[in-house]
């Protein structure tokens, strides 16, 4: 038994980490579909006219951010394996909260998704409908993003003194602040908000190389 545990390991290691990567990289790919599709219009009349006139860059970002969210669970499990040596209580909590992210970006694609994606052949058609849609999405990502936000500070400040280089802790901590300003993409503007999401997968992609690596 013991003598598959160090290999065991390495293996989960590399999956959680290329895991990491790889749903950095999808959020990223819906990040700039949703800077090509523009921010939704108020009314609902007018949400129905841009989801039909945006349908396939809103129907590949759903997807893009579905698989996104996914893929943050085994990122995560082997997040959390990596903190065994430093404090498990803090790192639990703060891998808890990236936890909860993901079965809410689940359920979000999922409302989101009745903007493009048929089923029976229903699809939304009334504008109070598309406004509730999209008040209920784009609230749902700005939660998203306060959790993220608040998981990465702790996570961040864990590393400084664990085995993540401290370029990586930093880079952490800033993307914490990115995180929870561009939450609130409706005040600092499309391009601002794509600047802090560039951070976040940035250190996606940081800390899921340092996981693939681990021994």
């Amino acid at each position: 038994m013991t003598s598959t545990t160090p290999g065991q390991s390495r293996g989960s290691y590399k999956i959680g980490g290329a895991a990491l990567i790889a749903s950095g990289l999808l959020f990223l790919v819906r990040d700039f579909l949703d800077l090509i599709a523009g921010p939704p219009p108020a009314s609902g009349a007018e949400i129905l006219a841009w989801a039909a006139s945006r349908a396939p860059l809103l129907a590949i970002a759903n997807e893009a951010l579905f698989f996104a969210g996914m893929l943050m669970v085994p990122a995560v499990i082997a997040l959390y394996s990596s903190f065994a040596d430093t404090d498990k209580f803090t790192a639990g909590a703060a891998c808890g909260l990236m936890a909860v992210v993901a079965p809410v970006i689940a359920v979000l694609c999922i409302v989101h998704g009745r903007l493009v994606y048929p089923v029976y052949g229903i699809r939304i058609g009334t504008p109070d409908v598309a406004a509730l849609v999209i008040a209920v999405f784009y609230g749902g990502l700005h939660a998203t993003g306060i959790l993220m936000g608040a998981a990465t500070l702790v996570l961040s400040l864990l590393m400084r003194r664990g085995i993540y280089a401290r370029w990586v802790a930093y880079l952490g901590i800033a993307t914490s602040v990115a995180d929870v300003v561009g939450a609130y993409p409706y005040i600092i503007g499309p391009v601002p908000t794509l600047f802090c999401h560039v951070l976040f997968t940035a250190w996606f992609v940081a800390v899921g190389w340092v996981l693939y690596k681990m021994r």
